[in-house]
């Protein structure tokens, strides 16, 4: 007569059963639930779990539980997925924008029970290393960094953010940077400004480029041609902001509004021309993009475009958790609209134009 199968080997049948049907993809349940779940002993669940980590289909991280191997690769999850900012962004994660990324990314990571790391070594000799110690990378990616994003995802799956990549199999969350300028440009001829300047980010990647772009449209859907004099290269930092701001009030006729591509640049904006003596909006309205923290904080409270970054960071990182489980993406490419943040550096000049009229 045959004996019958030991209880832990059918506990074993079971979990390998609600693998195998994607019933549990990732962390395995508490081993007294299981007990509760299956009718067997907690002893019973603990052998057949310990074997079947013995089996390699299953691993344990102390402290925070016992988890699904990948077993196309056989490797272990870490339960650590990166964000890789390229080091030639020179302020990193003190920039201001890029620290509200890191925490919002944190705050989504620890949801999700993973911890968040961050490298702006990619693509210095050895770095890839790192690629062994987390699951997933979500990445600033720019066309400069291209062949490193490609090389990542060889390794691990990969979410770009800031602009998409050249590969379109790379899921991507970015900005609909084109029309939220463009908004921009429709909000100020509203108030009747026609003299409006630029200050440009760099233009070497779509975010600079689109913004750029979006600005060019704006002005032309209200009928003014682009005035090449009005429009000075930025490269997003506080110093190109002043150095624009002096370029602009340089000139014999100056714009009565300026959009700058970034926050940083408008708010060096602000402060230069109140150094030459002028007022902001009385004098020259202006605009940002982002909505960093300071934004609100200044005098006078800056008009800003508001990048949706808590929204950017929680489709990443929903997508990077469905890759590293073995999901499919329903939809690889979103853009995201930013909102129009209207506060107290801009000035409806109408009134004015029909008093001097």
């Amino acid at each position: 007569m045959d004996k019958p199968t030991p209880k832990y080997v059918l506990v074993e049948q079971k979990i390998k059963h609600a693998i195998k049907h994607r019933e549990i993809v990732d962390k395995l349940p508490g081993e007294r639930t299981l007990a509760k779940e299956y009718g067997f002993s907690y002893m019973t669940i603990r052998k057949a779990v310990d074997n079947l980590v013995s089996q390699g289909l299953l691993y344990k991280i102390p402290m925070k539980g016992t988890y699904v191997a990948d077993r196309k690769t056989g490797k272990k999850k870490t339960k650590i997925i990166g964000y890789f900012l390229d080091s030639s962004i020179v302020a990193g994660l003190t920039s201001p924008y890029y620290s509200l990324i890191f925490n919002a990314l944190q705050r989504q990571s620890e949801k999700h029970g993973y911890s968040l790391i961050y490298f702006t070594d990619i693509g210095d000799p050895g770095s890839y290393k790192h690629m062994n110690n987390i699951d997933g990378a979500i990445i600033s990616c720019f066309p400069r960094i291209e062949h490193i994003v490609h090389e990542i995802n060889q390794h691990i799956p990969v979410v770009v953010i800031d602009n998409s990549s050249s590969d379109k199999s790379i899921p991507s969350i970015i900005i609909d940077n084109f029309n939220a300028v463009r908004s921009s440009i429709h909000y100020l001829c509203s108030m009747g400004h026609k003299r409006i300047g630029f200050i440009t980010g760099l233009e070497d990647s779509d975010v600079g480029k689109n913004r750029f772009a979006g600005y060019r449209s704006g002005l032309s859907n209200h009928g003014l041609k682009m005035n090449e004099k009005l429009v000075f290269r930025g490269d997003f930092s506080f110093e190109s902001g002043a150095k624009g701001a002096d370029y602009f009030l340089s000139l014999k006729n100056p714009p009565t509004a300026i959009v700058c591509a970034n926050d940083a640049m408008a708010i060096a904006m602000i402060r230069q021309v109140v150094q030459h003596g002028l007022n902001v909006p009385d004098d020259i309205s202006v605009i940002g993009f982002d909505d960093i923290a300071v934004a609100s904080q200044l005098h006078p409270a800056l008009t800003t475009l508001a990048a949706p970054i808590d929204k950017i960071t929680e489709l990443a990182s929903n997508m990077l958790i469905s890759l590293i489980n073995g999901e499919k993406l329903e939809n690889k490419h979103i853009a995201l609209p930013a909102r129009l943040i209207i506060r107290e550096t801009c000035r409806d000049i109408q009134e004015t134009i029909a008093a001097h009229a």
